[in-house]
């Protein structure tokens, strides 16, 4: 039996977003009578502003594992939404030949999410070979991949990295509310971030707060974003790397309204970027009658924001410089630049590494 009337005989059903190559993909599952028992929906972003759309935001490399995972992650989250069970992903970024200049090598990144596991796989291809060979080439990988991680067969010397979840972070890909802490913390001080990546910042932001209330810090990852795919369990197990020393709470809450639910009474430390966020009526559906009652919830909830300084265009902003509600400014206590000022910060650590990416491929 073939590996796609194995996969249209099993109870698999997934969503495809592929680019830069792989789509042919989508023509050999539909070329074989059963398709539309694995074939929930399919997508080609191909267009910059495509991709964008879909991620989010416009990926840092179009061509590389992280985008690839966050295109699984959005397929995945996309057959969700379709309904039924036993779904699956599927992303596919590719970088074949072109008649177009193109730097780094010719090869392909995908992965598959489920929501036991990640699964992300690295092909490089012949770059002396046509584009149809390479998306032979690719194709064939693909469908050995979903075999493998789905249909459980021997996989075929792919370079590959798998994760199967925990049982006890499983519950975080789904819609109820759930928390999970890496250790024993009581939740009354948390450093809510994506730390991508952690930096000695972040570290630093704690033992400030630590100081400030007296209270045990620890740092909260959420694997849910408002506007772009959630974290995958790769991306999971990356991130609490680079966290160690501490406790971390991960969470599937994305807005603080919330997380306040899940950690009432708590002390959320914020730099003034994410706290401007929070008074803004774009995150409440453009309405002020909307975002007022989240924070009088907030309010209810007892919960008080520590907020330290932050450097943007315009220099170093603190509390007292930006904008907010009164009700929610009457939650807010300042930590003054004197007792703490970092200009570092994650997304300056990702344009300076993707620049030294960018001069490696010269």
């Amino acid at each position: 039996m073939s590996i796609i009337q194995a996969l249209h005989d099993s109870p698999w059903r997934g969503v495809f977003h592929v680019t830069g190559g792989g789509a042919s993909l989508l023509a050999e599952l539909l070329a074989v009578p059963g398709a539309s028992r694995t074939v929930l929906d399919a997508s080609i972003p191909y267009a910059n502003q495509a991709l964008a759309d879909l991620l989010g935001q416009a990926p840092e490399q179009a061509s590389s594992t992280t985008t690839a995972r966050a295109l699984a992650m959005a397929a995945y989250q996309r057959a969700r939404a379709l309904g039924g069970k036993d779904h699956f992903g599927l992303g596919c970024t590719a970088s074949l030949v072109t008649d177009r200049t193109k730097r780094g090598r010719t090869r392909a990144h995908w992965a598959i999410q489920t929501a036991l596991a990640t699964h992300a796989f690295y092909l490089e291809l012949d770059a002396q070979s046509e584009r149809a060979e390479q998306e032979q080439t690719l194709v064939a990988g693909m469908l050995d991949s979903l075999a493998s991680a789905l249909l459980e067969q021997p996989q075929k010397g792919l370079q590959t990295q798998s994760l199967r979840a925990a049982s006890a972070w499983q519950p975080l890909l789904n819609d109820a509310p759930y928390r999970w802490c890496s250790g024993e913390h009581d939740g009354l001080l948390l450093l809510p971030g994506s730390f991508n990546p952690a930096h000695e910042g972040h570290h630093q932001m704690m033992a400030v707060a630590e100081q400030v209330t007296g209270r045990r810090g620890a740092f909260e990852l959420t694997l849910r974003n408002a506007d772009k795919p959630d974290l995958d369990y790769l991306s999971v197990q990356e991130r609490l790397a680079a966290l160690t020393g501490r406790d971390v709470w991960l969470t599937n809450q994305a807005t603080f309204s919330a997380k306040a639910e899940l950690f009432p009474s708590t002390t959320f430390v914020l730099g003034t970027d994410t706290m401007e966020r929070i008074g803004e009526t774009r995150f409440y559906h453009h309405s002020v009658q909307e975002r007022d009652a989240a924070i009088q919830r907030l309010q209810t909830l007892h919960i008080e924001f520590l907020v330290l300084g932050r450097t943007n265009n315009d220099g170093f902003v603190t509390l007292e410089d930006i904008v907010l509600p009164d009700a929610l400014r009457q939650m807010c206590h300042s930590v003054p630049e004197s007792v703490y000022r970092n200009d570092l910060s994650s997304s300056q650590i990702r344009a300076e590494r993707d620049i030294n990416r960018l001069d490696s491929q010269e």
